[in-house]
């Protein structure tokens, strides 16, 4: 057998090993366990996007259907109103908990609130009203609230 020969048959082979591999075959179908848990442990968006997709109302959803009933968000406040109220209307469907979400000053990683300057108390207020308006969206009980650093 010459070279040229055996390099096209390596090909060959290669390419019908790989078109057979594995990792083309059909993934097998996710069980879904059919209890929830008895703790409201509050998974995050993101967590499974590989199972559920991009789209957080489908994560949320798939929570739901393998046995979480809570979520946690931390970036709540940076969304929008609209998206707010759709996923209070997804909660309040599946019958989920809305676990804490962070009050978004702009200035928790930096010296504010704890100088007591008035403008920083001023920011601070304005905001936890804002998050009074987004708790009442998605019938949140808790928030976090990050006062800035504290310099000593």
């Amino acid at each position: 057998m010459d070279r040229r020969s055996f390099m096209n048959r390596s090909v060959a082979a290669s390419a019908g090993l790989a078109l057979t591999s594995p990792w083309l075959a059909a993934k097998p179908s996710l069980v879904i366990p059919s209890h929830n848990f008895k703790l409201l442990y509050a998974p995050h968006f993101g967590m499974f996007k590989n199972s559920a997709g991009e789209d957080r109302l489908d994560q949320l959803q798939f929570m739901h259907d393998v046995g979480f009933r809570a979520l946690e968000y931390n970036g709540l406040m940076d969304q929008s109103v609209d998206f707010q109220e759709q996923l209070g209307a997804k909660l309040q469907e599946l019958d989920m908990t809305m676990g804490v979400f962070v009050i978004l000053t702009g200035e928790h990683w930096m010296t504010s609130l704890t100088t007591g300057q008035a403008k920083f108390v001023n920011n601070f207020v304005k905001t936890c009203e804002r998050a009074v308006a987004v708790a009442a969206r998605v019938n949140a009980r808790w928030m976090t609230v990050v006062p800035g650093f504290y310099d000593r």
